[in-house]
C-alpha cells in the first residue's frame, strides 16, 4: 500500500469518528467533545493534502470533513441564536 492511501485512510477513519461522536454529543448529549482529535485531524488534514494533493479528489476523504463544516455553523447558530 501507498503511503497516500493509508493517509486517505486513517482521514477517513478519524473524520467518521470525529463526526459521529460530534452527533452523539451534540444532540443526544452522550460523551464528550474530543478537542485534541479534531485538532489532531486538522493539522493532518492540512499537511497531508498539502504532501498528496490527490487526497482531495476523494469522497471518502471530503465527505466528513464537509459533514464537519456544517455541524460547525449548526453549533454557531444554535449558540448565537438561543
Amino acid at each position: 500500500m501507498s503511503k497516500e492511501k493509508i493517509s486517505m485512510i486513517i482521514l477517513t477513519i478519524t473524520g467518521t469518528v470525529i463526526v459521529v461522536d460530534a452527533i452523539l454529543e451534540q444532540f443526544y448529549q452522550i460523551g464528550m467533545k474530543q478537542n485534541f482529535l479534531i485538532l489532531g485531524y486538522c493539522i493532518a488534514f492540512i499537511s497531508l493534502t498539502i504532501k498528496f494533493p490527490n487526497i482531495l479528489k476523494r469522497k471518502c476523504v471530503i465527505i466528513p470533513l464537509s459533514i464537519m463544516i456544517v455541524q460547525t455553523f449548526y453549533s454557531l447558530i444554535i449558540t448565537y441564536i438561543n
